[in-house]
C-alpha cells in the first residue's frame, strides 16, 4: 500500500485559512464597490410626519427581484469615459 503524505500542522492550516479569508474578503470588496448592494430612497417631509403621527414603525423589506445597479457617480464616470471615446474615433 502507498503511503499517504503526512498532513500539515493545525497552525499551517489556521495561517492559510486567515490569509484566504482577508484575500477574499478584499476581493470582494475590489469588486462589489461599484455596485448599490442597498438601495436608499428617502420619504418626503409629509410621509415623514404621517408617520411620526400614526407612530408607524421603521420597515425594511427585501426585494429578491431587483438587480444590482451601479452606483451614480460609476455611472457618470462611464458615460464620460464614453464620451471622450467617441470623441476620439472623430
Amino acid at each position: 500500500m502507498a503511503k499517504l503524505p503526512p498532513e500539515p500542522p493545525l497552525v499551517g492550516r489556521i495561517i492559510v485559512a486567515t490569509l484566504a479569508t482577508f484575500i477574499g474578503a478584499y476581493v470582494a470588496y475590489d469588486f462589489g464597490k461599484d455596485f448599490e448592494f442597498v438601495k436608499f430612497t428617502p420619504h418626503s417631509k409629509e410621509e415623514i410626519e404621517r408617520r411620526k403621527r400614526e407612530n408607524i414603525p421603521l420597515k425594511m423589506k427585501s426585494l429578491d427581484t431587483m438587480t444590482l445597479e451601479l452606483k451614480p457617480e460609476v455611472k457618470e464616470r462611464m458615460r464620460a469615459l464614453k464620451e471622450q471615446e467617441s470623441k476620439e474615433e472623430k
